[in-house]
C-alpha cells in the first residue's frame, strides 16, 4: 500500500503574504520618491535588496502548507513538514482514534502555526485520557475531526487527512 494523504486545512496565508510583500515595496518606493537626490542611490538598492529578499521570504512561507502532507509506504507512515519527515510503524501504534480536536492558543514547547500549517506539541485532554496524553499535531486547521495515533511510548500523534480510511486501514494492515 502506498498513497499520499492530504490534511484538511484551514486556508492559505498567500494573498497575506503577497500584500505585505507589495506593502513592502510601495513604502520604499515612496521613500525613494521623496528623497534627496544624494540618498536615491542608497535607497534604490535598498528597494532592490528588499524585492529580493523579502519575495524569497514570501515566497517561501507561502509554501509551507503545501509541505505538510502524509505518505503511507507499506508498514510505515511518513508525516512530511516544512522541516524534515516524521517516520512511524505500523508496529509503534497501539490504536488510531477519530477525535474532535482544537489546538491550543497557548503551547509550551516548538511549535509552527500559520494558516494551513500546525505543527505543535500539547496535551491531549479526552474522556480516554483524561490527565491529558502528550501529542504532536501535524494538521492543516487548527480545528476539526482528525485521528489521534496513540503510540506504544506513551505519546499520541495528531493527523487530520482528508480522508482518513486509508490511515485507519493501514494500521489494522489491509
Amino acid at each position: 500500500m502506498r498513497g499520499r494523504l492530504e490534511p484538511r486545512r484551514d486556508g492559505n496565508p498567500k494573498a497575506l503574504l503577497l500584500a505585505l510583500y507589495l506593502a513592502s515595496l510601495l513604502a520604499l518606493g515612496f521613500l525613494l520618491a521623496t528623497a534627496e537626490a544624494s540618498e536615491k542611490t542608497f535607497l534604490l538598492a535598498l528597494v532592490a535588496a528588499d524585492a529580493m529578499v523579502m519575495g524569497a521570504l514570501f515566497l517561501w512561507l507561502a509554501g509551507l502548507p503545501e509541505k505538510l502532507f502524509y505518505v503511507l509506504e507499506g508498514p510505515f507512515l511518513r508525516v512530511h513538514h516544512a522541516w524534515g519527515q516524521r517516520r512511524v510503524h505500523r508496529s509503534e501504534v497501539a490504536a488510531v482514534v477519530p477525535t474532535a480536536y482544537a489546538l491550543p492558543l497557548f503551547a509550551w514547547g516548538p511549535k509552527a502555526e500559520m494558516p494551513g500549517y500546525y505543527r505543535v506539541r500539547f496535551r491531549l485532554r479526552t474522556p480516554a485520557f483524561p490527565q491529558g496524553l502528550p501529542v504532536e499535531a501535524f494538521v492543516g486547521a487548527r480545528r476539526g475531526e482528525g485521528l489521534l495515533l496513540v503510540l506504544r511510548d506513551g505519546t499520541g500523534l495528531l493527523l487530520n487527512p482528508e480522508d482518513p480510511r486509508p490511515l485507519i486501514s493501514w494500521k489494522e494492515g489491509a
